[in-house]
């Protein structure tokens, strides 16, 4: 992958560039405004507004707010709801971070989309792939310079 796109589309992702205002994220989640509003002003999530704007909410803040409300539907107060939605979203944010920091570029293994992670070690004789089967992913090591991997 370009070096420059992936950097660029890691600060774009990482920032959570993409925003919907409050009325998008009611009907995408399920959870009424008011709801939304109030969670809000307790600190649960945040928004993004200036002065005379809408409310316009992060993906991120979008993923948290349904997280709140399944761990509400499961009998949680909304205070230990917020805090395991929070540590979801941190947990969330590190897988994020492995992928954008190892992906290389996609490829064919044994006929399977496999996602190259880059050298495996610090000699760069081997490359890592994560093989995505229908039962699972599995990871394989293939000699560095393989031209192809099929």
């Amino acid at each position: 992958m370009d070096k420059e796109f992936k950097q660029k589309l890691a600060e774009i992702v990482k920032d959570n560039a993409w925003y919907m205002g409050l009325g998008d994220v009611s009907r995408a989640t399920g959870i009424s405004q008011t709801k939304l509003r109030y969670w809000e002003r307790k600190g649960y999530i945040k928004s993004k507004q200036g002065k005379n704007q809408n409310r316009k909410f992060s993906y991120s803040m979008l993923i948290k707010a349904y997280q709140i409300k399944l761990f509400l539907d499961q009998g949680y107060t909304l205070a230990v709801a917020a805090e395991k939605a929070e540590n979801k979203n941190n947990t969330l944010k590190l897988v994020r971070r492995v992928i954008f920091d190892r992906f290389e570029d996609v490829a064919t293994y044994d006929n399977h989309p496999a996602i190259n992670l880059g050298y495996f070690d610090e000699d760069k004789d081997k490359l890592l792939y994560a093989v995505i089967y229908d039962d699972g992913t599995q990871f394989k090591l293939v000699p560095a310079g393989t031209e192809k991997i099929d």
